[in-house]
């Protein structure tokens, strides 16, 4: 089943039945989660979990605290996760670069370790949604000519996201991520694929979802933070 399809198709025309009935005031990331939780449910059979514990990241921290979560898994009749997936909204509340980092790293991580698919959903008004791509550390926007984009929102291309320290308008945020987990090793980079957005001429505040299926890189190479300069402290 292709999953980023059915959900950038479901979640975008839910949105739309939404905003009709004069409920886009209530529109956020906990509001979208309702309706991929709907449909991922309908879709599995009844076996999606929600807020599951991150598998590798989760075991890893110590002391107090809410530990890593994913938003939604799908497992299979034999108990293993099939389906990961996180979401994302543009809203009121800024969008930071740092916090899809971060979802995009432990998709991978469940890509690489599960054998899962993972998928990545980012909605929002078509304007709010720009914002988030023009934003200079998701865009890259300091180098040139060949920017970097966190996640190519613009074709459905293979597209390779480092996570080691070669973006340095990055580099603080990634250090913060992974300053829990300064021995874990994480790959150097994320492979990402966008699924056309719905709907794909969304006007300026029309609102618009988009999907990125997260893939491990087929040459998987991986760093520990704790012994990176950049990272490291």
């Amino acid at each position: 089943m292709d999953y980023a399809k059915v959900l950038t198709g479901g979640v975008a025309g839910w949105l739309r039945f939404e905003s009709a009935c004069d409920r886009s005031g209530l529109f956020s990331e906990k509001y979208m989660t309702a309706a991929i939780g709907q449909i991922l449910s309908g879709r599995s059979g009844n076996r999606t979990v929600a807020e599951y514990k991150h598998p590798q990241l989760a075991p890893l921290m110590k002391g107090p605290g809410r530990r890593p979560e994913v938003d939604f898994v799908v497992r299979s009749t034999e108990d293993k996760i099939i389906l990961a997936v996180e979401s994302k909204w543009a809203g009121r509340t800024k969008l930071t670069t740092e916090s899809i980092l971060w979802d995009l790293i432990r998709l991978e991580l469940i890509a690489h370790y599960e054998g899962a698919r993972c998928i990545f959903i980012l909605g929002g008004s078509k304007r709010k949604l720009d914002l988030v791509f023009s934003e200079p550390a998701f865009a890259d926007s300091a180098t040139k000519p060949h920017r970097r984009p966190v996640l190519r929102h613009d074709n459905n291309v293979m597209h390779s996201t480092s996570l080691v320290p070669t973006v340095p308008v990055r580099t603080p945020m990634l250090k913060k991520l992974f300053g829990p987990y300064r021995h874990f090793e994480f790959p150097e980079k994320v492979v990402s694929r966008r699924s056309a957005p719905s709907p794909s001429d969304a006007k300026e505040r029309e609102y618009q979802v988009y999907a990125w299926e997260i893939h491990p890189a087929s040459n998987r190479r991986t760093f520990r933070p704790g012994n990176s300069k950049h990272y490291g402290v």
